[in-house]
């Protein structure tokens, strides 16, 4: 059971440029939609969010990626209607990383290029934290490539306490979330 202030309702948001998004929680039919999402980010975007060069979102990674159970393994997607439809801007996800440590989970946010800079990231970020807390995971951690200074940025103007660790040419990046911060 979640708190009253923890929603999974959808949530409309304008941002200060006038844009209209929705953010909610991922749905398994979503997959097709990540992947065209996945095709609008630059090869830049793709490395420093999977760690490596991908020239695509398979089917299997795609549905593996929006089917979540809420509680060890969720997701919130950014949404901007576009001529073509609504469209996927941004996704925010957690997993636990061992059944048996509930208070620790891998996190990761993903804005496509086009739409970064807009807060659209601090927004998911934000949405993940309420949620991860509510569920009892007091950490969210990440590996982020030398170089993905957006996302250290947003980590930093989340408010929350953070700690970095360079390791094998990656930063690894854990957020405590137990106390209220900013939140992005």
């Amino acid at each position: 059971m979640l708190p009253a202030s923890v929603s999974l309702e959808p949530e409309i948001v304008t941002l200060k440029d006038g844009t209209q998004i929705v953010i909610r929680p991922i749905r398994a039919n979503d997959a097709a939609d990540l992947q065209e999402a996945f095709q609008r980010l630059s090869m830049e975007s793709i490395y420093l969010r999977f760690l490596s060069v991908k020239k695509e979102l398979t089917d299997e990674e795609a549905r593996t990626l929006s089917t979540v159970d809420y509680s060890s393994r969720m997701a919130f997607v950014a949404l901007c209607e576009e001529s073509e439809g609504e469209i996927v801007v941004g996704v925010s996800r957690y997993a636990l990383l061992d059944a048996n440590q509930l208070e620790i989970a891998e996190s990761a946010v993903v804005v496509a290029d086009e739409y970064q800079c807009r807060g659209i990231g601090k927004l998911l970020l934000r949405r993940l934290v309420s949620y991860a807390r509510a569920k009892g995971i007091q950490y969210l951690c990440g590996n982020l490539q030398i170089g993905n200074n957006r996302m250290l940025e947003l980590v930093k103007r989340s408010g929350l306490p953070y700690q970095t660790r360079f390791v094998d040419g990656i930063w690894e990046v854990t957020i405590d979330i137990r106390q209220k911060g900013d939140e992005a």
